[in-house]
């Protein structure tokens, strides 16, 4: 951001106006100088905080460091900065505040659109990829334990399936019989569009969103009662599309912190979210409370318009079992006695998990108890500085980097306690695994994580985040096996009732509503 107000004041602005007034001062009046030099301050001021506002809204997710940091823990300038930022990005945006309108102005006086809704019925989920990741596992767990349910028909459409990788979860679906379609592309650019008076509908959309236009064609083809979308892309393109396309229930899914937050933030998610809301038919969802209530701040809308469905997990007791009877195998592949306390973790190394907070936290640890070892599972862009951080002498041979692991239960199993030192969370999967697997929890209160411990029964939830802090509750925990062990069993029992894959399953069969009676 140029170094902020305070990079303005130190050498931008400030000096070339000094130095054209001077430069006045010598050929007018002091009065023409004055007013000349107050002209050109506010002129750079225009230009510098322009340039600044549309750095921040179209690559809002670079500085979202100071969005959710701590302001007590960053420089002053960079606190004006968080706060500008935060401010900037609640403003409204009139370019795509009209589009939108232009946009429900063009379907609704279109003049061969459908509007039976006896005609839609069944379910469509779609969504961007069936890669490995927690939204992508979560939709496939709502599809697999609706399809047991009855709920027919059932389908799945993702925007991309051609790489492998996007293709994960697809053995889960395709075991079941559970269909599942990818987008036709540039259906605007080629072939026939579905509903030609909407054509230049489509077309008139900013061109960021004008494939909005191959989601309407498979709901148009589909005709589904249910619209569930998920994650921030596709919840607007596709939210788009099921309007214009008539949808009775829209259902958009968002999962963790407003997409501002990450860099995948676009500009036109903030008003396509709240036009949506305006719409007949459209339900916003979030898995924890907090992120529900970032979202609502984000989008200025009264607190409780978005509903929480937590995550559900499908607690399978010989999956667990076995992870669990696996435990000191894992250990001795990793050169881990069986009879040392083991702290470790699940994370993809990369700022917002805090991987090098966790080294520290693991270091202090180590001072005061020297016996202890540490596990650390995953990968990420800070994979060099976590190796280098770990190769230092204070930590030198007690932590275990293990890399990416494919069956992350079979490295939660292995340890003694859980420790989680993120800075941004939703609902944090990983915790709720734990606990599941009998490990008690330690994690920074950041986002939903604490939704997900029954502090001080089934885990510990930080007060702070600093580092001597959370090293003395680890030891203080370590240093109470009874305490462990029946925080093991309660934790187990406690995400149980609350993450069931079947209360998960009810709760999104009463979001969609009237339009799913039968399916219940």
């Amino acid at each position: 951001m140029h170094g902020g107000i305070h990079g303005w004041c130190e050498g931008g602005v400030f000096k070339v106006t000094i130095q054209r007034w001077g430069k006045l001062l010598r050929l007018k009046s002091p009065r023409i100088a004055l007013r000349a030099a107050l002209e050109e301050t506010q002129r750079r001021l225009v230009i510098f905080v322009t340039k600044i506002m549309t750095a921040a809204w179209l690559k809002a997710g670079d500085y979202r460091f100071l969005v959710a940091a701590m302001p007590r823990q960053r420089l002053f300038n960079q606190r004006l900065q968080r706060r500008a930022l935060k401010v900037f990005l609640k403003l409204p945006d009139r370019f795509y505040r009209k589009r939108f309108a232009a946009f429900e102005r063009g379907f609704t006086n279109a003049g061969d659109l459908e509007r039976d809704q006896s005609s839609y019925f069944g379910i469509m989920l779609m969504i961007g990829t069936l890669g490995p990741g927690g939204a992508e596992r979560q939709a496939v767990l709502t599809a697999v334990g609706g399809f047991h349910r009855g709920w027919r028909p059932l389908r799945i459409t993702c925007v991309f399936l051609k790489e492998e990788w996007q293709r994960f979860f697809l053995p889960q679906l395709e075991a079941v019989g559970i269909p599942v379609g990818e987008l036709a592309r540039d259906s605007l650019l080629g072939g026939e569009f579905c509903t030609e008076s909407l054509l230049p509908v489509f077309q008139q959309l900013p061109r960021r969103l004008q494939d909005a236009g191959d989601y309407y064609q498979i709901l148009m083809d589909q005709k589904p009662a249910v619209a569930h979308l998920w994650l921030d892309e596709c919840n607007i393109k596709g939210g788009l599309a099921a309007v214009a396309a008539g949808v009775p229930r829209i259902v958009l899914g968002t999962r963790s912190l407003p997409p501002h937050n990450f860099s995948l933030h676009q500009p036109y998610m903030r008003e396509g979210y709240r036009w949506l809301l305006k719409q007949t038919g459209v339900v916003l969802l979030n898995n924890s409370r907090a992120g529900a209530r970032a979202y609502e701040e984000w989008l200025q809308i009264p607190t409780g318009s978005i509903q929480v469905v937590y995550n559900g997990f499908d607690f399978d007791d010989e999956v667990l079992q076995r992870h669990r009877a696996g435990r000191t195998a894992y250990r001795q592949r990793h050169g881990i006695s069986a009879e040392v306390l083991l702290v470790g973790t699940v994370m993809r190394l990369s700022e917002e998990k805090r991987p090098l907070l966790w080294l520290e936290i693991a270091a202090a640890v180590h001072r005061h108890l020297p016996d202890v070892r540490f596990l650390m599972a995953g990968d990420g862009n800070l994979r060099s500085e976590v190796q280098q951080r770990a190769d230092c002498d204070d930590l030198r041979g007690v932590v275990s980097l293990v890399g990416y692991e494919r069956q992350a239960l079979g490295a939660i199993a292995a340890l003694d306690l859980f420790l989680l030192t993120s800075r941004a969370e939703g609902l944090p999967n990983v915790l709720v695994e734990a606990q599941a697997l009998g490990i008690p929890v330690i994690t920074t209160d950041v986002g939903g994580a604490s939704e997900t411990v029954c502090h001080g029964v089934s885990g510990w939830v930080l007060d702070k985040d600093e580092i001597g802090e959370a090293a003395a509750q680890v030891v203080r925990l370590l240093q109470n096996p009874e305490w462990r062990c029946q925080a093991g069993l309660d934790a187990h029992r406690f995400v149980s009732e609350k993450f069931g894959v079947g209360r998960m399953l009810d709760a999104t069969s009463d979001v969609y509503g009237a339009c799913f009676g039968d399916f219940k």
